[in-house]
């Protein structure tokens, strides 16, 4: 996607999913039928069918709470609620979806350098398109300012990340940071023995709200970047810690700028919470 495109633009190429048929389709009678047909045949039945999955219904349901929830921390007792299964069915459901490559679980991190972090981790599908479409959004702009705007850009930026290092056939793992007071970085990228912050803000980043990397950096870790639709094409340095950029400009392969060096008595490795 060209850097610095139009918000709109940005989302009317989401809506079209990662399904090549679909590509340049803006005819939504034609969209729903291709995406109705792949979820009877590919969710409801290959899935269901294989898994021996019994209770068809409530499994429709699950895979639409989940688009619902997509870029959200994991809750199992209300998804368990809303769906109509036990937690332990969730727990289930979300491993089968995981392994069919619909949704990714992005695992929380947490450096020594502070303790008081979330341990559920958060869900993602792995098509934003898709997603929007299950939860019944069919224009880029009613999407863009709906409830899910933000989640929906947040969720086609991971899956753009996944994509790249995929087609490169390297190896990469992603994590979030989030304590339990609501301080975040959505996307921890590890590669090739660096880690680079990336926030995603589908609006003007508030700057008071941005984690001081300093405070919370390991070795490896390279300059934070904020991706947002508002950037302009080149990348803009707000402050020593963070980099504005657009959505084409996120830089993953070469050295950003590096935030200030953890002091070395209080740091250490990053270390994965398993959830």
């Amino acid at each position: 996607m060209p850097r610095g495109s139009p918000p709109d633009d940005y989302f009317r190429r989401l809506l079209e999913t990662g399904f090549p048929r679909l590509h340049g389709i803006e005819d939504h009678a034609t969209r729903d039928l291709y995406l109705s047909s792949y979820m009877q045949t590919y969710i409801e039945r290959d899935i269901r069918e294989l898994l021996r999955i019994e209770k068809r219904r409530e499994f429709e349901t699950f895979v639409k709470l989940c688009a619902l929830r997509t870029g959200q921390i994991v809750n199992y007792h209300d998804l368990a609620r809303d769906a109509n299964v036990s937690p332990a069915t969730v727990k289930d459901w979300l491993s089968v979806l995981e392994d069919a490559f619909l949704i990714k679980l992005l695992s929380p991190c947490v450096t020594n350098r502070t303790r008081r972090m979330t341990k559920s981790p958060k869900l993602y599908f792995l098509d934003a398109g898709l997603a929007a479409w299950l939860g019944g959004w069919r224009n880029a702009p009613e999407a863009r300012l709906g409830p899910m705007g933000g989640a929906l850009f947040e969720t086609h930026v991971l899956s753009d990340v996944l994509k790249r290092f995929r087609h490169r056939a390297r190896e990469v793992q992603v994590h979030f940071w989030r304590t339990r007071d609501g301080q975040e970085i959505d996307f921890l990228v590890e590669t090739d023995g660096k880690t680079y912050p990336v926030e995603v803000k589908l609006g003007s980043p508030r700057y008071a709200a941005l984690p001081q990397l300093d405070r919370i950096a390991e070795p490896g870790w390279q300059g934070g970047q904020i991706v947002s639709l508002v950037a302009d094409a080149e990348p803009a340095r707000l402050n020593e810690d963070w980099t504005l950029c657009s959505p084409g400009a996120l830089n993953l392969h070469a050295a950003s700028p590096a935030p200030p060096a953890p002091n070395p008595s209080r740091g250490g490795r990053a270390a994965v919470v398993p959830s």
